[in-house]
């Protein structure tokens, strides 16, 4: 009975002091802290979820907006931050200088580059020099590099780094040696497995080789041994001419992946320069 009763005081004396303190902890300045925390500890779920709180119970704050925008961005939640920006900005052109940037990379990272471009034409915010490199990082991503180039050319900062940078992308992207995926086709049809090694395909090519060799002479060996007629001679020949004959596509295709993660790596840079310049 004393038990029960002495918890009951301590309920009682405690409570005030445990809804004062919970009430402390959802104040708008501890939620604001809150929500920072979850910005820079990668809960960028939840941190949706706290910066649209706060922006409801501040909507006048360009900072929580922003934060907002990004939290939505590095969520991987694009189609509703660009909800969330039509909303919060009815006229996109006026948003302020980073906002746009959210906005733009959101844009980016849903590959909607016509998009990106018509809304860098109108926006107020965004200067030329950083409209002329935003447009030149898309082109790049998209593959583009003549045009990327083009584009690049009309920025006259040459000291920028972020130009810099890009200038020497599309030179080994547009200077580089490529793989000539016909080079690559004629080579195997005249020696099995040498346009995979001119592609620095070794292993494949050597096993291409090796392979199309061995069942050459076993298709050569039964005729020769039991007579044009030996069914086994024909199957050795038949599974050596089809491995012969895929050897020859899969070298050009092999000579187009090797152009294309050439290009991916100097997109990948791209991409690093661009998140560490904006």
């Amino acid at each position: 009975m004393k038990k029960q009763l002495f918890k009951v005081l301590t309920v009682v004396l405690l409570f005030p002091f445990c809804n004062g303190f919970s009430q402390d902890l959802y104040t708008y300045e501890n939620s604001k802290k809150f929500g920072e925390y979850l910005l820079k500890s990668g809960q960028f779920d939840l941190a949706t979820k706290e910066y649209e709180r706060l922006v409801f119970l501040n909507s006048s704050n360009d900072s929580l907006k922003l934060n907002l925008i990004k939290a939505y961005r590095l969520s991987g939640k694009f189609d509703t931050g660009l909800l969330r920006v039509s909303q919060l900005y009815p006229e996109t052109a006026e948003m302020p200088f980073p906002h746009a940037m959210e906005y733009s990379k959101i844009l980016m990272n849903k590959r909607s580059f016509p998009e990106a471009v018509s809304f860098w034409n109108e926006s107020k915010s965004i200067p030329a020099e950083d409209k002329i490199l935003l447009k030149t990082t898309t082109l790049i991503f998209d593959s583009k590099f003549k045009n990327a180039q083009a584009q690049l050319s009309q920025f006259g900062n040459v000291q920028n780094p972020l130009a810099a940078g890009y200038q020497s992308i599309l030179d080994r992207g547009l200077n580089g040696k490529k793989k000539s995926p016909f080079l690559a086709a004629a080579l195997s049809t005249i020696v099995p497995g040498t346009g995979k090694a001119y592609t620095k395909n070794w292993k494949d090519g050597l096993i291409s080789f090796v392979f199309v060799g061995v069942m050459a002479f076993q298709s050569y060996r039964m005729f020769n041994k039991h007579g044009i007629n030996d069914a086994r001679g024909w199957i050795y020949g038949t599974i050596g001419t089809g491995f012969y004959i895929g050897n020859i596509y899969g070298s050009a295709k092999s000579a187009n992946d090797y152009n294309r993660k050439k290009i991916n790596t100097l997109q990948h840079e791209a991409s690093a320069l661009f998140n560490t310049y904006y």
